[in-house]
């Protein structure tokens, strides 16, 4: 017997982990950070708790691989409906429907489907006032054609048996021919981020447009719906929307983990600067063989290879132009740049 087994899309995963796992790291460098009983620690440890639940979340999202709906010649399961097998000929009509831009397939079903288990009347009203059904397919994790997979589920239930294998490998076939794989998306998507990364990095302006860019995808990703309820304008804007977001929640760690790194170089350059007047009378006259003897991996020795020295009779002065484009000195007393 032929089977379609349509399992959930590990895109649902990894935008959880794509959403948790930065407030997560923003939430340990809080905690180590900041000391402890101030509002900053305890936020850290709100912060890592809160969005760390979501991290267990997604990985058993993405290493899930058990089917959620089943499609078979004698009928249709759905692993989220707890119910049993619903049969072709207990099928009286399907219909596609959008609740909170969630897919669903609602069944009606005949008086010879047996629940498992009685609804609470209040969830069937609320089932009759959004237009569901008791039976509801739920299709937001699965990777397919809601409209294609209502089509078919209409045209089978009211095909012989004998002929409703051949439906199923055809439908079968149809879905495998997708020309574009996962992979290639997820490597589309990711070279899209590194450029929207590079542009906001290197142009405050560009940041700008892309975070408008990104609310505008946003709006239209949560009010668009366009003629047929399933406007491509609408998809491509929510991708855009969660594009400019993981942007954003990017750019925030660079700039934190930059600041992190800048203040530690500071720190150990100020330390050899003061050790090397206690030991020759006065500051030195450039630091490019004090920061090779203090043992900076590559991106320190790049961010010290940025900093300017400046030399006078009785102080020096250390300068750096942040990611923002800032130029800053390094306040010795505050050990931080400003």
């Amino acid at each position: 017997m032929t089977e379609l087994k349509l399992y959930k899309s590990n895109s649902k995963g990894l935008k959880i982990l794509a959403l948790c796992l930065p407030f997560v790291l923003i939430g340990f460098w809080m905690i180590s950070e900041k000391q402890n009983g101030t509002f900053d620690y305890y936020m850290g440890w709100f912060i890592t708790s809160f969005f760390g639940l979501g991290i267990p979340i997604s990985i058993f999202t993405l290493f899930d691989n058990r089917p959620q709906i089943i499609i078979n010649e004698n009928g249709i399961w759905d692993r989220t409906t707890k119910q049993t097998e619903i049969k072709w000929e207990q099928i009286k009509e399907s219909y596609l429907i959008d609740i909170y831009n969630q897919k669903f397939i609602s069944i009606v079903v005949d008086e010879t489907f047996v629940f498992k288990k009685n609804t609470f009347s209040k969830l069937n009203k609320l089932n009759k006032y959004i237009g569901a059904q008791e039976l509801n397919l739920n299709l937001s994790q699965i990777k397919i054609d809601e409209n294609k997979l209502t089509d078919f589920i209409n045209t089978i239930r009211i095909s012989e048996k004998s002929i409703r294998n051949n439906q199923i490998q055809n439908f079968n076939s149809s879905l495998t021919l997708n020309p574009v794989s996962n992979s290639q998306k997820y490597f589309t998507y990711l070279l899209i981020l590194i450029c929207m990364l590079v542009a906001s990095l290197s142009n405050f302006y560009a940041f700008w447009v892309i975070m408008i860019t990104m609310r505008i995808g946003g709006l239209i990703a949560k009010w668009y719906r366009g003629t047929d309820n399933n406007s491509n304008l609408r998809k491509y804007a929510e991708r855009l929307a969660y594009l400019g977001f993981t942007n954003m929640v990017l750019i925030v760690l660079i700039f934190k983990t930059y600041d992190y790194a800048t203040n530690k170089i500071g720190i150990k350059l100020t330390n050899k600067i003061e050790t090397y007047k206690t030991e020759f009378g006065n500051y030195p006259n450039e630091i490019k063989t004090i920061s090779e003897n203090l043992n900076f991996n590559p991106i320190e020795k790049y961010i010290v290879s940025k900093i300017v020295y400046k030399k006078t009779e009785k102080e020096y002065i250390l300068e750096l132009k942040f990611l923002n484009h800032n130029l800053k000195e390094f306040d010795t007393e505050l050990n931080e740049w400003n």
